[in-house]
């Protein structure tokens, strides 16, 4: 008797303690939910003319990172012209850039105010459309006409 009682008194501490670490694991995984709002921006996206050139902007979300790269017709599929990097602040409401570009025409320097949408994210009013998009597929058809890629 004194072997199925402690037995039952194992497993009822193994029963306790499974609850606990599963119980700590949904825990530990609504806490660290922070980063999947971001998540849902993932990908890539793209504007036209950025920054008032011919350059094609590309947008590159992944979590709360953003890079921003710019491109001519030259290097579309190489090195972008100017590249800067950021991050989402807390809210998804700006994205704060903390290495920006060389080139002189960068705009991408301390916060700009974000809005988004499944298909595009905008900064400061400019629209950028995620690539796989019906506009983003268009947008990205019409700049490999132009470059005659």
């Amino acid at each position: 008797m004194r072997i199925t009682s402690t037995v039952r008194r194992t497993r009822a501490k193994m029963t306790v303690s499974v609850a606990a670490l599963a119980a700590g694991s949904l825990i530990l995984t609504a806490c660290s939910g922070s980063s999947d709002g971001a998540s849902k921006l993932d990908g890539t996206y793209y504007i036209k003319d950025v920054n008032r050139t011919s350059n094609l902007g590309q947008l590159v979300v992944k979590g709360n990172n953003v890079s921003h790269h710019e491109y001519n017709c030259d290097g579309v599929y190489e090195k972008p012209g100017v590249t800067s990097t950021g991050e989402f602040n807390k809210d998804q409401s700006q994205i704060i850039w903390t290495v920006a570009g060389d080139d002189s025409r960068n705009k991408r320097t301390g916060s700009e105010s974000i809005s988004t949408s499944e298909t595009s994210i905008s900064i400061s009013g400019s629209a950028y459309v995620r690539d796989n998009s019906d506009a983003g597929k268009a947008l990205l058809d019409g700049y490999k006409t132009k470059c005659g890629t």
